[in-house]
């Protein structure tokens, strides 16, 4: 096995440091575990994530120092900006969401969708609060102020934009005024006082299931950010995820009502039909708005969503998603924007449902 782990010996000096193996990553990321041997300490693993982008690195870095230690998330243990590498303690080898929603059995999907539910809800509730702590933090590993806590303001001017071209060749109109409306949803979300740490990338193999419940790993997309971002993951579903196969409506249902329960005490808003109004306009921007991520790669071919591992295709998805907010959406303008575009689509081809996860279908 390849020792490339000098960085890390480095940020821990007098520690013995040994490969263990490989565990994947992304276009953006290696991770890797090993084995630190402390003087006259028993041997322990960690793991190793190295960064190709120093952003991601200040994000999940930042993200990792503010979690309280009794949030289900690893612990920082060192972070390093050059090479771009953070250390961090290894939650096991368990299995994740994914793996039970492409299983085969239903109740045990269920209870893996309500231990997300349930992680999340306790990230929230530990984060909230500590929106200048994260700042700080981000701050010290990036040009100060030059990272925004969160995405969505800066870059909702764009997705409209790529939105519009999207739907020109498809004579469907994006104009200012559902542009308008984007906007004054995307400001609707826009409260400190509901907002929370998230790993914004909260898919359902990003988490590992413990001894004490599932934790959620993954943070090199952290933002500071309104809640209903992520409790909207479970109405679309998992809108920027590959595994984002249907969940069926009554299992959604209970794993919203289910973190509402959980936070009710500590965010008594959650409790509110302002919060129902909240989560509708997240879900709806997951749904419409940010279609424009792939509406592109639909109109000349059907892709999957990764060919690696058991992922929907795109035209499905979206099709999905338009009619969720053309049958759900609060905003006038976007339930008829939704219809429209959705019609124009089946026109050229033909429904294409998508289909529940594996775990749901029998």
């Amino acid at each position: 096995m390849i020792d490339d782990l000098d960085e890390v010996r480095a940020l821990l000096p007098g520690v013995t440091v040994t490969p263990v193996d490989a565990l994947g990553g992304s276009n953006r990321s290696a991770v890797r575990r090993a084995r630190i041997t402390r003087p006259g300490e028993t041997p322990t693993t960690v793991i190793v994530k190295t960064f190709d982008q120093p952003g991601s690195w200040a994000r999940e870095s930042a993200a990792l120092a503010v979690l309280p230690p009794h949030a289900p998330a690893p612990r920082l243990l060192a972070a390093g900006a050059s090479p771009p590498v953070v250390v961090m303690s290894d939650l096991g080898t368990g299995t994740n969401v994914a793996d039970a929603l492409l299983g085969e059995d239903p109740a045990a999907a269920e209870a893996a969708v309500y231990g997300w539910t349930d992680a999340i809800a306790a990230v929230h509730r530990a984060t909230s609060g500590l929106r200048e702590a994260f700042r700080v933090e981000l701050d010290a590993r990036a040009q100060p102020g030059s990272a925004p806590l969160t995405s969505v303001a800066a870059s909702l001017d764009q997705n409209v934009a790529d939105l519009r071209e999207a739907c020109g060749p498809l004579g469907v109109a994006v104009p200012d005024t559902l542009a308008d409306t984007f906007r004054a949803e995307a400001a609707r979300l826009d409260d400190d006082a509901a907002s929370a740490l998230s790993p914004s990338d909260a898919c359902p193999d990003n988490n590992v299931f413990t001894e004490n419940g599932l934790a959620l790993i993954d943070f090199e997309h952290a933002e500071w950010r309104h809640i209903a971002w992520d409790v909207a993951y479970l109405r679309v579903p998992w809108p920027s995820c590959w595994c984002s196969w249907r969940l069926p409506d009554d299992v959604a249902d209970r794993a919203v009502a289910r973190y509402r329960a959980a936070m009710a005490a500590d965010l008594p808003y959650v409790a509110t039909p302002e919060f129902d109004r909240d989560l509708a306009a997240a879900t709806d921007l997951w749904a419409v708005l940010y279609s424009s991520w792939f509406l592109p790669q639909t109109l000349t071919g059907d892709p999957v969503v990764t060919t690696r591992l058991d992922s929907p295709r795109r035209r499905a998805l979206l099709l999905h998603r338009l009619d969720l907010a053309r049958r759900t959406s609060m905003a006038p303008e976007i339930a008829a924007f939704s219809g429209e575009l959705r019609d124009a689509l089946v026109g050229r081809w033909g429904e294409v449902p998508l289909a529940l996860a594996r775990a749901f279908r029998g």
